[in-house]
């Protein structure tokens, strides 16, 4: 049985996704005088990186990155690490929102710091969320079916595509 894959975005369109929502993160906390981005371990922290290279361009608000670790599959709060100050500005970036169980994990978590503002970004929202949690920020929405996957590809340290499987 043979997977078909079809190529949702390429590289040069992942880019201008992440130029759109680093504009989009400095609108949303323009008035922080630092910014905490959170990134979800892997893919979604990779997204961090870049976007926090962005902000750095683009604005002038201390922006520090970090990473959020996680069992994606099976979360539990006490397995989290992260470490912020309380009543900070946080944006929490991953890469594909699909159920919205990720998500909603690390919001819970990251409600434990009493932030002053959270956003939350993601590169790509499924729209199936089976969680009562939402990107605030998207690069693009997909309708896809639940048997779907959707999978950012990331080689040497570049993004080559977002991809249906």
């Amino acid at each position: 049985m043979s997977t078909k894959t079809t190529q949702i975005l390429d590289a040069q369109e992942i880019q201008h996704k992440i130029q759109r929502l680093a504009w989009e993160l400095y609108d949303r906390h323009s008035k922080a005088d630092k910014l905490y981005v959170v990134g979800i371990q892997e893919n979604g922290y990779w997204l961090a990186e870049k976007l926090v290279e962005k902000l750095s361009a683009i604005s002038s608000i201390e922006v520090e990155l970090v990473p959020l670790v996680m069992h994606k599959k099976a979360p539990v709060l006490n397995d989290m690490h992260i470490s912020l100050p309380e009543h900070a500005e946080i944006a929490l970036i991953d890469d594909v929102l699909n159920s919205g169980r990720t998500l909603l994990w690390a919001v819970i978590k990251l409600m434990e710091f009493r932030p002053q503002q959270l956003s939350t970004t993601v590169l790509v929202d499924r729209s199936h969320k089976r969680y009562p949690v939402k990107a605030d920020l998207k690069g693009i929405s997909l309708s896809t079916t639940l048997q779907e996957t959707v999978r950012l590809n990331i080689e040497h340290g570049l993004a080559v595509n977002v991809c249906l499987v």
